[in-house]
């Protein structure tokens, strides 16, 4: 049995807005969440079928067109990522979870965490860039956008905008912040993941070290939002009353199992992709190196040590590391700068 229900719950709970009803006897009529329930009830979101049809079939377009040009052929990991995160995404905004997350807050929790964690890695690990383009977006926006420290801001504050301020109060009152809830999830999600996780073509080339951190970094956003919804002894948001259930647990309740939600299935998730993050790291063996930027920074603080001709070696070599002759090169600047008396070497 498929079940539109949520069309009229929404209606309803726009219809309640706009009549200023009171909190009280305002409980929408939906029936208890049950396996049968959960399983059974689906709603309709065109918006949502018409984009991920776009992105199905731009994808799939984009892999058989690259198989024409003879390249080498696009790995079938990928592929089956895009796909599978396509189809998070349509089972979080039709099934459910979209229903009940209207009226219970612990759900509404567990479909915010498959749009800012689960459906964006698994688009990434898509890697639509590097399908379409080959090579990373080197435009200055886009570089400004993906840069890690702004897009753990951004993440941080869309997790606590969206639920530690009066956001929550806005969602109960006008229909359209739900929706754009749903976008900022999706979007800042992407934005931190992109350079983060592996596998796409990024404009910023960060060395597994740093994204283990960046990551354990961004896990603190979600046990901050987690925690504080646990320990808070009052509703947040008191106006959502009028979309509950007659049955079901308290406002307060709702609010400390989704903290518990947060807390304990954001950094679980958070942690998965750190261990992915040591994974990638152990694979690339001795092609993990520092990254770009902080190996350039290595060479440039040689530049005052040794001869004219070393230097020149080491910093004409792209891998100073596997290059024989940059390497002896290196070696015998070391051992200079470290024959040198101190007051030469500060000097």
């Amino acid at each position: 049995m498929i079940c539109l229900h949520a069309g009229l719950m929404a209606e309803r709970r726009v219809r309640l807005a706009v009549a200023g009803a009171s909190l009280e006897g305002g409980a929408l009529d939906i029936p208890p969440l049950t396996w049968h329930t959960a399983l059974t009830m689906w709603t309709s979101a065109p918006i949502v079928d018409v984009l991920a049809a776009i992105a199905v079939v731009g994808y799939l377009t984009a892999v058989a067109r690259r198989a024409r040009a003879d390249k080498l052929p696009w790995p079938l990991y990928a592929t089956a990522s895009w796909l599978i995160g396509v189809a998070v995404l349509l089972v979080s905004m039709h099934s459910s979870i979209e229903i009940y997350g209207h009226t219970l807050l612990w759900i509404h929790m567990i479909q915010h965490l498959l749009l800012i964690m689960v459906v964006p890695v698994l688009l990434i690990w898509g890697q639509p860039v590097r399908l379409i383009w080959d090579a990373a977006p080197g435009s200055r926006l886009v570089r400004w956008l993906t840069f890690p420290l702004f897009t753990i801001g951004f993440y941080t504050a869309v997790l606590v905008i969206t639920h530690l301020t009066n956001f929550p109060e806005a969602m109960a009152t006008q229909h359209g912040a739900h929706q754009l809830e749903q976008v900022l999830y999706l979007v800042s999600g992407y934005l931190l993941f992109w350079p983060l996780v592996g596998g796409e073509a990024s404009p910023w080339p960060v060395p597994h070290i740093v994204r283990f951190g960046l990551l354990a970094l961004a896990m603190g956003a979600d046990t901050l939002v987690g925690v504080a919804l646990m320990l808070t002894g009052h509703p947040l948001a008191p106006s959502t009353a009028m979309m509950r259930p007659g049955w079901g647990p308290t406002l307060l309740e709702d609010q400390n199992w989704a903290g518990g939600i947060m807390w304990v299935g954001g950094d679980g998730l958070m942690m998965i992709l750190m261990l992915i993050v040591v994974a990638q790291w152990s694979a690339a063996g001795s092609r993990a190196r520092l990254g770009d930027w902080l190996e350039s920074a290595r060479r440039q603080s040689l530049a005052t040590i040794g001869s004219g001709t070393d230097h020149e070696t080491v910093g004409a070599s792209r891998d100073v590391d596997d290059d024989e002759q940059a390497r002896a090169a290196y070696n015998r600047m070391l051992a200079e700068l470290n024959r040198r008396p101190p007051s030469s070497r500060n000097g």
